[in-house]
């Protein structure tokens, strides 16, 4: 049973978007080529739309994002001097045409962004391997969470940066370089700093980007020595399935709002609170797929 997709177009939404490669789970076709270019497709399709990311994870199999979709469409000169950049000066678009009004709509759609970037990756992917191959990379169409500002984005954040160490591949995040974090360690420069600054700091109350280094990296490094595995918001180091199965994830207010406003007649009827989260989250699920 696949039940629709939830894009919230009235206001400001965070989301936790996410996909897998086509085969068996044991399959890793992504090798460190594909991961890098893969890294650089996303900031070439950042540079278009105005979807702003927070943090990338590029594993053997398969990727996460957070990122942050705006309510505001962007103004029609930032979108056709956008446009310009993305197409490289081959490509221009009039201020007052119909096309650049269009894509000012898409430039804030998720569902665009998320085409376009796995549509540039696959047709790269394609034909950079020895022998071509032809048809579809993913195993369906990507699966995104929306996630509740404040608690519910930190906590998915860190989940997402914390994979390659649940996946036994590094001892720590940072040592992990097809990250977000990873190249933020590594270089000491967050990959979309700007994004960060103006999404992340005003959320946490934090003052620059120094002070919200330090308190993720102690929070990796906490779960990284101490094996913690449960599941508050501050210890998340083992695989959860409402990361990935989640409809909607934040406090049940929230979730239901979300879910009676955008997805009245979901068949879906689960709420999930952790009661070891500070605040605790709830989470609407998927419905699991009929045999």
């Amino acid at each position: 049973m696949r039940t629709s997709r939830i894009k919230v177009d009235d206001s400001d939404t965070w989301y936790h978007c996410y996909n897998r490669t086509a085969g068996t789970s044991k399959d890793r076709p992504f090798r460190d080529a594909d991961k890098e270019q893969f890294v650089r497709i996303l900031h070439r399709v950042s540079q278009l739309y105005g979807i702003g990311i927070i943090a990338y994870q590029v594993m053997s199999n398969h990727y996460h994002l957070l990122v942050h979709a705006p309510r505001e469409v962007m103004s029609p000169e930032d979108m056709c001097r956008r446009y310009k950049v993305f197409h490289r000066d081959r490509k221009d678009l009039n201020p007052d045409s119909e096309l650049c009004r269009l894509w000012q709509q898409r430039a804030r759609d998720i569902s665009w962004f998320m085409r376009h970037l796995q549509q540039l990756f696959t047709m790269w992917y394609n034909r950079s391997r020895p022998l071509r191959r032809r048809g579809s990379l993913w195993a369906d169409r990507f699966k995104h969470t929306i996630l509740e500002s404040g608690s519910a984005v930190w906590a998915c954040w860190n989940y997402i940066e914390n994979n390659p160490v649940r996946a036994g591949m590094v001892e720590k995040a940072g040592d992990y370089r097809f990250s977000s974090y990873g190249v933020w360690h590594q270089s000491g420069k967050h990959p979309f700093a700007d994004q960060v600054a103006i999404r992340i700091l005003p959320m946490l109350g934090l003052r620059n980007l120094t002070d919200l280094f330090s308190m993720m990296s102690a929070l990796l490094d906490k779960q990284a020595s101490s094996g913690e595995s449960h599941t508050s918001v501050n210890t998340i180091s083992r695989r959860i399935r409402y990361w990935v199965d989640g409809l909607v994830i934040g406090s049940e207010l929230f979730v239901r709002t979300v879910m009676s406003t955008h997805h009245p007649q979901a068949s879906c009827r689960r709420i999930m609170n952790r009661a070891t989260d500070e605040p605790p989250l709830a989470c609407w699920r998927r419905p699991r797929p009929e045999r």
